[in-house]
C-alpha cells in the first residue's frame, strides 16, 4: 500500500465516523421523529378511531400493532377523523406526547 492509498482509506474512515456520529446525534436529539409512528395512541386518537376499530378490525383486539396495521390497510373505509389520525401518524407530524 503506497502513501496515496493509505491517505484514501484514512479519509474514508473519517467520513464514515463523521456520518455515524451525525446519525447518532440526530437520532438522540429527535427521538420522537424516529418513533412517532410506533408510539401508543393518545386519548384523542383512540376516540377518533374506536368506532372504526370495532367495525373493521375487531378481530385484532387487543393487539395494538395488528389494529394499527388493519386500520392502515382499510384506510379507504375509515371515518374522516380516523383517516386523518392515521395519515398524520404515518407522516410523523403527529404529536408523540401521550398526556
Amino acid at each position: 500500500m503506497n502513501q496515496t492509498q493509505g491517505t484514501h482509506w484514512f479519509s474514508l474512515f473519517q467520513v464514515h465516523r463523521l456520518a455515524t456520529a451525525l446519525f447518532v446525534a440526530t437520532t438522540a436529539l429527535c427521538p420522537e421523529r424516529a418513533f412517532a409512528r410506533d408510539q401508543p395512541p393518545t386519548t384523542e386518537e383512540k376516540e377518533a378511531c374506536i368506532d372504526d376499530v370495532f367495525r373493521l378490525c375487531s378481530s385484532h383486539i387487543p393487539d395494538r400493532t395488528a389494529i394499527t396495521a388493519c386500520l392502515r390497510a382499510k384506510q379507504a373505509n375509515l371515518s374522516k377523523q380516523c383517516r386523518y389520525v392515521i395519515s398524520v401518524r404515518d407522516s410523523d407530524k403527529g404529536k408523540v406526547d401521550s398526556k
